[in-house]
């Protein structure tokens, strides 16, 4: 019997010495939501939609009540979690890249994936990608779709699924050739493919649950991006007609019941105290759509959108509601349970962040806007102080930069809203508009007479910043000149659909 014992243990011994301490190349899962508002969410006040997983996060992890996301729009956004930069730098020219644009994530751009490789970690991605998509206009590259940029996996769609051609359900395959080599597709233009669509949310977690079980063993980093809330909204049909809020909650609630889920296989594979989990979304809610009774893609579309409360505006602004987001980090045993910090942080300080636990240094010859936060996580394990937070709001369709804050203080010298509506508000540069967006977050009072320092001091910083962006540039160069005959005769390229 005492024979059989020490058998028994001599087995265990293997398994313990090969145990990886939690910081020691922690794994890392990013979850990206596409189109969510801050106020979708229990722990953010919503009275009608149960997120009780992502509710667990936050007491038991960290809070951010002042997260920003890197863009109002999708592309330039999922930009800004994957390399750090703010996507004035990312040379696309516009906001958006759709499935016929010419431009992608440059080769030359350092993402999460890229430098968690470099140090040894296995990488997947499952959801949308819209970086990218091979088409005529780039020779069909390769290097438009996420294995160029350090995945090892991938199953999603190229773009946002409300595009009427040319959203395709797409997974890497070493035999495959389809858009080009190393891919299979598995469905064309998802938009009318209901059943397709109400899949999607599972059907991707389920991909990174196995991703998980089979690679437990190493360090993983797992970028999870639901398509959803994004126009048109579907939820599968076990969440149908189970929410308060109609189908819009239903969605936001199967996006939540697969956190659990994802959680739970952590737990199960015995690495969650190795795992630090990240979530957010891209950008505030598609308020374009909110008075919206029917239209031909989306339905009553007013009954499917996102709430930005208590922040003004949504999508594709840089009012607060553009970019102001949840922000939760799950790291037990790392991160001290119910962590509150109120200072602000972005989707940017991802990437500094996740270097620093995985031991790969920051990329060179380029700007990093983020910043190392894991001081935030807890003050024991990670001693020092994180820099002091300024943020460059862009947007307006092309990347540029119309506001920025530091401190309390936010300056507008532009401002934009899908919806048309200024409310009120008419900045210019010589002229900008000042908001404590501590103290007034929903924007509503200027107080650009009352601090005159700060608007010099703010002005000074935005146009040293954008005059700094300016002079480095892009991996692309300079974007080519418009050509003015195309306009005079009435063929502009149309505006992406996601837009």
């Amino acid at each position: 019997m005492i024979r059989s014992l020490f058998a028994a243990l001599a087995l265990l011994v293997p398994a313990i010495a090969t145990a990886r301490p939690a910081l020691e190349k922690p794994n890392v899962i990013v979850i990206l939501l596409d189109d969510a508002g801050y106020g979708d969410f229990s722990h953010t006040g919503n009275p009608t939609i149960n997120t009780p997983n992502l509710s667990r996060m936050v007491s038991e992890g960290l809070n951010f009540p002042q997260f920003y996301c890197g863009s109002s729009a999708c592309t330039a956004s999922r930009y800004s979690m994957l390399t750090g930069r703010n996507p004035v730098r990312s040379g696309f020219g516009s906001w958006v890249l759709g499935p016929e644009s010419q431009r992608y994530m440059h080769p030359s751009e350092v993402t999460i994936a890229e430098g968690l490789k470099h140090q040894g970690y296995v990488t997947g991605m499952f959801g949308k990608w819209h970086l990218g998509t091979p088409n005529p206009a780039n020779q069909m590259t390769a290097d438009a779709l996420p294995l160029a940029h350090g995945f090892d996996q991938w199953l999603g769609t190229n773009v946002s699924h409300d595009y009427a051609k040319g959203t395709n359900l797409i997974r890497s395959n070493p035999q495959g050739n389809s858009p080009v080599q190393g891919y299979e597709t598995l469905e064309t233009d998802v938009l009318d493919k209901v059943p397709v669509l109400e899949s999607l949310t599972k059907r991707y977690t389920d991909a990174a649950i196995d991703f998980i079980k089979a690679k437990k063993d190493a360090p993983f980093f797992i970028y999870f991006t639901p398509n959803y809330p994004h126009l048109p909204v579907h939820a599968s049909k076990e969440f149908q007609g189970t929410s308060l809020r109609g189908l819009y909650g239903d969605c936001i609630e199967e996006i939540d019941s697969n956190l659990g889920r994802l959680r739970a296989a952590l737990e199960q594979a015995g690495v969650a105290q190795n795992t630090l989990v990240i979530f957010a979304s891209d950008n505030g809610p598609w308020i374009k759509y909110q008075d919206t009774a029917k239209d031909p893609k989306y339905g009553e579309a007013r009954t499917l959108i996102g709430s930005a409360l208590p922040f003004r505006d949504g999508k594709g602004s840089t009012w607060e509601g553009g970019q102001r987001v949840p922000g939760v980090f799950w790291w037990p045993g790392t991160i001290r349970p119910g962590t509150v910090v109120q200072a602000p942080a972005s989707a940017m300080d991802v990437l500094p962040t996740v270097f620093a636990l995985a031991g790969e240094p920051l990329p060179t010859g380029r700007t990093i806007d983020g910043r190392d936060v894991r001081p935030y996580f807890n003050a024991d394990k990670f001693p020092g102080t994180v820099p002091g937070f300024t943020f460059a709001f862009s947007g307006f369709g092309d990347n540029s930069i119309g506001a920025i804050r530091k401190g309390p203080w936010k300056l507008h010298v532009k401002i934009s809203s899908q919806t048309n509506n200024n409310y009120g508000f008419k900045p210019t540069p010589e002229k900008p508009l000042l908001f404590n967006v501590e103290q007034d977050p929903g924007e509503r009072f200027d107080r650009a007479a009352e601090q005159p320092k700060e608007v010099a001091e703010l002005k000074k910083l935005l146009a040293d910043y954008v005059a700094a962006a300016d002079k480095e540039g892009s991996f692309w160069g300079p974007l080519p000149k418009p050509d003015p005959k195309a306009k005079a005769n009435g063929k502009a390229a149309p505006a992406p659909d996601d837009e």
